[in-house]
């Protein structure tokens, strides 16, 4: 398993958590620990969408590059940080500490990163 691959295995452990992946922002998965439920390929794609989006927004708004942006749905939702190079995008179930997740989130992002970075 890549570094990567531990980091999100790591995070997937958390209560609420019920998937992670890192893709471009193109949308191609670098690595991906979503199980059975969801689809790699489409999430990846939903995330690059909505990272277009942002990237555009938010420059034109005049709030500069967005870092991380939270979705809250009835029966989840999804955080989804700009690495730089990538996307990290974590999935969470109706249950999920929202505040304590986003914690770790970004100490997971920060590991993701050191990883990128030296392959």
């Amino acid at each position: 398993m890549s570094g990567i691959g531990m980091v999100l295995k790591k995070i997937c452990a958390k209560p609420g958590v019920t998937g992670a992946l890192v893709c471009g922002h193109d949308g191609l998965v670098v690595e991906s620990a979503l199980g059975e439920r969801f689809d790699p390929d489409a999430l990846s794609a939903l995330a690059s969408a909505i990272d277009m989006a942002l990237a555009n927004t938010c420059t034109d708004a005049g709030f500069g590059k967005y870092s991380r942006f939270l979705v809250s749905a009835n029966n989840g939702g999804m955080i989804i940080t700009d690495l730089g190079r990538s996307l990290f995008v974590v999935v969470t179930d109706s249950s999920a500490n929202v505040a304590q997740i986003n914690v770790e989130v970004f100490q997971a992002s920060n590991e993701i990163k050191k990883q990128v970075n030296l392959g």
